[in-house]
């Protein structure tokens, strides 16, 4: 009889055959009746296809128990072959299309995106070799990253794709591309016998062969659960147990629709410690059955467990969600904890909605407990509209209202019910403050002040006196704090401090200080309270003794920035400059340098970047024995001034070290602010303290670091004349000529730059090369041409004339005073004092005395209101006239160069 050469049909035969029996019916032809089947297994004897194990060949009632090692899976995969079939082919175990035992049960469709056969079997040796945890394993069977780890719930999509109905599609491509989307979930005929016999071989006790049957079955199905169930109940039995669970597991992927097997799992990982897994477990058995609630709350149990408290709230308000109201004991609690939760992490519009989600879901078992754990999160929430209609829901509390033009509640009357526990009734209370229902409030809080004993609800007095205060009702707020100060129980520190808080609002300043003083009797360490006392000292005209509140010893107090900057302000206003500048420093001192050593400025003056700042002054120190100095210990930077204020602090200690003379301090100051960590954040306030810095090296006549700041500045900006300024009254005061070959190198750069010119003509001309001089400045008096530049070229040129070796002095000294003549010219009305100064010196130099006493007299006759209001700085008369009496002295006149000095140059 012809057989066709690769489709056939696969049966398993009666069971109670001692072994696998294989029968292949040719092609087109039906086994429709038992008798069929008899007849053909007779005719076909001689085809039942011979087992192979290993290199062992012999029929299945030859099988015996021998001793077989439990081997690995894949390992095994090439350990069997059954002749007749061919491994490598995919369809090698599809049954014929049109035989009657092909069915859509047999076959699952995949999603296209599900891993290939291949994919399969080596995610699944990596599973069972530890190299993927099962929940990454499930993951990666699936399609999805490994990070999902099937921890979320249900995927809503996936179910809506599978329940959708199949479109028949035409055509050959998509009839082959159909087929290979097929994932086998039940074993085929032929292997489902070999199924039996490894069940047989596991009850006669033949454990090792049972496995190696199982482990050839997943060679051939390896999305099949039976052979993977049964390896793990062999392996536990072999005495691998972690193996059992790994195949377990893998079994349990595979039929994921056993919810109770998913839950034994779950259990058996969380026994073993391994949470994650069981984790896992769990969110598969809730993906099978989402209405199982007990679930969800297991799970969450073990993220809290782990630490990943997100995904447990997640799992409790799923929980909420999917309960049923015959639950709602376990509703209310779990809602109740995970509001707590999330009040602890001040999530209170999620605590809010998982109460309302309980509220709702199961409103008979709501309790005053769960009422007042509401209206605590409306309160923080300031919904109190919201929080009285959950009173009236819940509590039976009787309210009448309207609303009013602007869209506000107006509450015209309120009844509260008698029965209602006391902490409700202070809820009802503060709600009718906050809305402003004062009329309405006042009547309940007089039945309250008279039945109420403060030394037992002492807190629910201050609930409501804070709610008062926090409406701006002072007044009504004093009544319920009077009696709290005067109790013995909530006499503390915080209610008085509330009580000085309306005193002060209430304009009753004295009584508030009393109050404060209090406050800070009992709780000294009560910095706010302080701030204020002092304040308020200072606004009583009490200067000592606001100062006195603000004192911390350096040495055993924790100090307090805001209070040392408090007092700060206060020793200014008051004139206790010293005090001022010893407190100013010490509230510094906490972010700024101590500088002890002359190298640490060039540490803070050299480097630009903070860190190597830092790194550099680490270095000194480290090389000096006992350069450590203990500093005092500061508080939390929470009540400090901020960076602004303490910049301006700075500058007002500057300033005063100005008034007091005291310029080494000055500079000790300055540069210790280049070394803070606080200033360093602000690139403007950084700028201006270097100009600081330049501002103290000046005044403290030291013009090595004043060189190098002025330097820096002037490179950053070239057309700042604040720069220039500095820059040339530094030099004047410097001790050496590194500028010189500085102007050189800007100069080199910026050849037509007017100051740069200038600066080394000056150069030039107190070095004696009088043409280079001569050069740079006609260069830069043909750019711009102003008085002082014709001065000096004149003087340059009297220079020149006044040389031994010079030729054409005559034409010189024409041209010298053409351009003093300019000078004068240029110079104005306003000058005229100085520039006949000038011209009567220039022929002095010259050895025209006749014309420079001339210049000298006139420059002594005149005068301007400008040189009358600035005669310190302008008025040159006393110079003028010296060189008048030097005049008249060397040519005999003694007593007329006495009658000059005595007229204007008095001592």
């Amino acid at each position: 009889m012809p057989f066709h050469k690769r489709k056939y049909i696969c049966h398993s035969v009666n069971t109670a055959l001692p072994g696998l029996l294989w029968v292949l019916q040719p092609q087109n032809s039906k086994m429709s009746s038992d008798s069929n089947k008899e007849s053909t297994i007779e005719m076909l004897t001689d085809e039942i296809p011979i087992i192979q194990f290993q290199d062992q060949t012999f029929t299945v009632e030859d099988i015996s128990d021998t001793n077989v090692e439990v081997i690995d899976l894949v390992d095994s995969f090439s350990t069997f072959e059954v002749d007749g079939i061919e491994s490598d082919d995919e369809q090698a175990f599809c049954v014929d299309e049109d035989a009657e035992s092909d069915s859509e049960d047999e076959l699952q469709v995949e999603d296209a995106s599900k891993v290939s056969k291949e994919d399969e079997k080596v995610l699944t040796k990596k599973f069972l070799d530890g190299e993927l945890t099962f929940s990454e394993y499930a993951a990666l069977m699936e399609g999805n990253d490994a990070e999902d780890s099937g921890t979320e719930d249900t995927n809503q999509d996936k179910i809506v794709r599978s329940e959708e109905p199949k479109t028949k599609e035409s055509g050959a491509d998509v009839t082959k591309t159909a087929r290979k989307q097929r994932r086998r979930r039940t074993l085929p005929p032929a292997l489902l016998g070999l199924m039996g016999e490894a069940n047989l071989r596991y009850a006669h006790g033949e454990k090792e062969v049972a496995v190696q049957m199982c482990l050839e079955i997943i060679r051939h199905v390896p999305t099949a659960p039976e052979p993977f169930e049964t390896l793990a109940v062999l392996y536990e039995e072999l005495g691998f147990p972690d193996k059992s669970l790994q195949f377990a597991l893998i079994a349990a992927h595979l039929r994921p629709k056993d919810v109770e097997q998913w839950i034994r799992l779950a259990a058996m990982s969380e026994e073993k410690g391994n949470l994650k897994q069981a984790i896992t477990c769990y969110s598969k058995a809730i993906s099978a059955e989402p209405r199982n609630i007990d679930i969800y709350l297991k799970r969450s149990a073990l993220f809290e467990v782990i630490g990943d408290r997100k995904k447990a709230l997640r799992g409790y308000m799923k929980y909420i969600e999917v309960a049923s109201p015959q639950q709602g004991t376990t509703v209310l609690e779990v809602a109740k904890a995970v509001a707590q939760k999330l009040h602890e992490s001040n999530e209170l519009d999620r605590a809010r909605d998982v109460m309302e989600m309980a509220f709702n879901k199961v409103p008979d078992h709501i309790t005053s407990e769960e009422v007042n754990l509401m209206l605590e999160l409306l309160l923080n929430l300031k919904e109190y509209v919201k929080g009285l209609d959950i009173l009236v829901r819940f509590c039976k509390l009787k309210l009448e209202r309207e609303e009013t033009p602007d869209a506000q509640m107006h509450v015209t009357s309120c009844s509260i019910p008698e029965d209602l526990p006391i902490d409700l009734q202070v809820k009802v209370f503060i709600l009718l403050v906050h809305v402003k229902a004062f009329d309405v409030l006042d009547r309940f809080l007089s039945v309250f002040l008279d039945t109420q004993d403060p030394e037992e609800a002492g807190d629910l007095y201050l609930d409501v006196a804070e709610a008062l205060m926090g409406e701006e009702k002072f007044e009504e707020a004093l009544k319920l704090l009077t009696p709290l100060i005067r109790s013995q129980n909530y006499g503390l520190a915080a209610v008085w401090l509330r009580q000085a808080e309306c005193l002060k609002a209430c304009d009753r300043l004295e009584e508030a200080a009393a109050a404060y003083r209090e406050v800070v009797h009992r709780a000294p360490q009560h910095l706010e309270a302080r701030v204020m006392l002092s304040s308020l000292l200072k606004g009583l005209g009490d200067w000592e003794g606001a100062l006195a509140v603000l004192e911390q010893d350096a040495e055993s107090e924790v100090l307090d920035p805001g209070m040392l900057y408090e007092r700060c302000l206060l020793l200014k206003n008051a004139g206790r400059v010293e005090e001022f500048l010893a407190v100013g420093q010490l509230l510094l001192s906490r972010h700024c340098v101590c500088i002890r050593h002359r190298d640490e400025l060039d540490a803070l003056t050299r480097q630009r970047r903070y860190e190597k700042k830092t790194s550099a002054l680490k270095e000194i120190r480290a090389s000096r024995v006992g350069s450590d100095v203990d500093m005092p210990n500061f508080g939390e930077e929470k009540d400090a001034p901020s960076v602004e204020d303490e910049y301006k602090l700075l500058r007002d200690l500057c300033e005063a070290c100005l008034a007091l003379k005291r310029m080494d301090l000055l500079q000790r100051l300055s540069f210790s602010a280049l070394g803070s960590k606080r200033f360093v954040t602000n690139s403007k306030l950084c700028s201006e303290i270097e100009f600081i810095c330049l501002l103290a090296c000046y005044y403290n006549v030291d013009a090595y670091y004043g060189y190098n700041f002025a330097r820096d500045h002037l490179i950053r900006n070239l057309e700042s004349g604040r720069n220039w300024n500095m820059f040339n009254l530094i030099l004047q005061r410097a001790d050496d000529l590194r500028h010189n070959r500085f102007i050189m190198r800007l100069l080199f750069r910026n050849p037509s730059h007017q100051c740069l010119s200038i600066l080394h003509a000056n150069n030039c001309l107190v070095a004696g090369t009088y043409k280079y001089a001569l050069s740079e400045y006609v260069a830069a008096y043909s750019r711009e041409e102003g008085p002082m530049l014709a001065f000096v070229i004149g003087c340059t040129l009297f220079q020149m004339a006044c040389q031994k070796f010079s030729g054409k002095k005559h034409s010189l000294v024409v041209q010298g005073l053409a351009f003093m003549s300019r000078y004068q010219d240029l110079r104005g009305e306003e000058g005229f004092q100085e520039t006949s100064y000038n011209l009567g010196r220039a022929f002095h130099q010259l050895g025209l005395l006749p014309e420079a006493i001339h210049n000298y007299r006139r420059a002594l006759e005149f005068s301007c209101p400008l040189i009358e209001k600035h005669s310190n700085l302008l008025d040159l008369r006393r110079e003028t006239a010296f060189n008048l009496s030097v005049i008249y002295r060397r040519t005999g006149s003694f007593h007329i160069a006495r009658s000059y000095i005595e007229k204007y140059i008095v001592v």
